[in-house]
């Protein structure tokens, strides 16, 4: 098996359509609706050579971020294996425990969050979840019968509340599994932080009272997510270079409160499929599902709960390199390109892409895909735009590489603008000799308000404190612009289309 080499400025890729058409895109060649070459690396050298980059960024970002430590293997397995002693125990025999997410995928820290899922037969676990939830609604009849003779009011009828096996549904199933593991993992030195049994992905958060991990998800046959981060380990093994920046990334992110989807930002999953995506159009990395030589599915439900088949084949790290290797020993192919970019080079060119590269859509064009499956800068289709979150404002769109669907689908308008606002604050400090401390020091902007219209024929809202009412004439639009100050000073006007 022989790899294409990953592109370069003499030349492209190969790049079937089979491999690189995703849902929601139809497959190009040659020049775009845009005029440029899908396959074209991005001209980082040009950018570079037009900014004044601070001398110390590339030194600064190695010093601070190179060695960061990750969570110990020992403290992962001594959590799982606690973990699948009481699944084995409380929902069944053959459950098994697998970790997922940051604290394997290579972009974590020793305070990252542990993900893991549970897997069981899905018959296995009807089977027992289906006693279990009889015998739970058995004893909760039992506490009610007592409650209602020590009220003197006799007890209830048992011919009209006979137990029901509720569990027998796939659903049904993983929600008693996630409160039969509420109720066991305590014994087992954990506590129980909250429970979702019946939230669209069910799971119950603990925290390990003797050990390092404040915040564990335990779910139930989530098993998709364990691809993604398989797929992100071999990305973060090809380059020295790769995790160091996406922990910068991801920690400015934090710090500038546009990361977080429990408060309507994209996740710091989808930060490091970004910084990924930058990569790959830096001629940093390759794109190792686009190499894959035949796919690898699987069986699973998508977002939404609907049975769906997935593709989770890639290229694997280590092949990819021998390959590498092997080419440059045969003179079959020069460098990728990337490798004498420094990390400061990288970090003001990630900034630079997604403030002014990025193809942010207008009225007649959506905007561009953040695909790190083919990372060949097309524009989303009404296809894929079902799979994510639909704003009025150019929208940021980025593919989830196993699921593909658009992980913009928590990110909520206001926080768009938040986050183009950041995004453009970040690269001018940058492009202007802007240092790592005042990139990381900065205070985040304050919230900006969105500006909206409204018909004439309806009566006009009063102007909010701090804003500014502009009328037109009566029976047309009244327009309310809002202007607000940020932290730095900064006056933000979010006006509307």
């Amino acid at each position: 098996m022989s790899f294409p080499a990953a592109r370069t400025r003499s030349a492209e890729p190969e790049v079937t359509a089979a491999a690189a058409a995703p849902f929601g895109f139809l497959p190009q060649h040659g020049q775009d609706e845009d005029g440029l070459a899908p396959f074209e690396p991005l001209p980082l050298d040009t950018w570079v050579r037009g900014a004044a980059v601070h001398p110390d960024l590339s030194s600064d970002v190695e010093e601070k971020f190179a060695g960061v430590p990750q969570l110990s293997a020992s403290v992962i397995d001594d959590t799982v294996r606690r973990i699948e002693k009481g699944a084995r125990a409380c929902i069944a025999p053959c459950a098994t425990v697998h970790p997922f997410g940051s604290t394997v995928n290579g972009f974590g820290e020793t305070t990252s969050d542990l993900d893991v899922f549970v897997a069981v037969d899905e018959e296995e676990l009807a089977y027992y979840m289906g006693f279990a939830s009889q015998c739970r609604q058995e004893r909760q009849l039992a506490e009610v019968q007592q409650q209602l003779g020590e009220a003197g009011v006799g007890p209830a009828s048992p011919g009209r509340h006979q137990p029901e096996r509720a569990a027998d549904t796939g659903k049904g199933a993983i929600s008693c599994a996630v409160q039969q593991l509420a109720d066991f993992l305590p014994g087992h030195s954990f506590k129980v932080v909250r429970c979702l049994p019946h939230a669209r992905r069910p799971l119950v958060t603990l925290a390990d009272k003797g050990g390092e991990l404040d915040e564990i998800d335990v779910s139930i046959n989530n098993r998709l997510p364990l691809y993604n981060s398989r797929l992100l380990k071999a990305y973060s093994s090809l380059d020295d270079r790769v995790r160091p920046l996406v922990l910068l990334v991801k920690d400015w992110a934090k710090r500038m409160r546009v990361c977080g989807a429990n408060e309507g930002n994209l996740s710091s999953y989808t930060w490091t499929i970004m910084v990924v995506y930058f990569l790959q159009l830096a001629g940093v990395l390759p794109s190792l599902q686009a190499l894959a030589d035949s796919p690898n599915t699987v069986q699973d439900v998508d977002y939404w709960g609907h049975p769906c088949e997935f593709n989770t084949g890639f290229v694997r790290a280590e092949d990819y390199k021998q390959e590498r290797e092997r080419a440059a020993a045969r003179q079959e192919a020069g460098g990728s390109g990337g490798e004498h970019f420094t990390l400061g080079h990288l970090l003001f060119g990630f900034f630079h892409f997604f403030c002014h590269e990025y193809r942010w859509g207008d009225e007649s064009r959506q905007s561009e895909v953040v695909s790190i499956r083919c990372a060949d800068r097309r524009r989303a289709d009404p296809w894929f735009l079902l799979c994510g979150k639909v704003h009025p404002e150019p929208n940021l769109h980025v593919e989830d590489p196993i699921e593909q669907r658009d992980l913009n689908i928590v990110l909520r308008r206001e926080r768009l603008a938040q986050l183009r606002a950041e995004l453009d604050r970040a690269a001018a400090l940058l492009a202007g000799g802007g240092s790592l401390e005042e990139l990381l020091s900065a205070r985040p902007l304050g919230p900006l308000a969105l500006a909206f219209a409204r018909s004439g024929r309806h009566r006009p809202r009063r102007a909010r404190s701090g804003g500014r009412k502009r009328e037109g004439k009566a029976g047309a639009a009244t327009e309310f612009h809002y202007s607000i100050q940020g932290s730095c000073g900064e006056v933000l006007t979010l006006l509307p289309r």
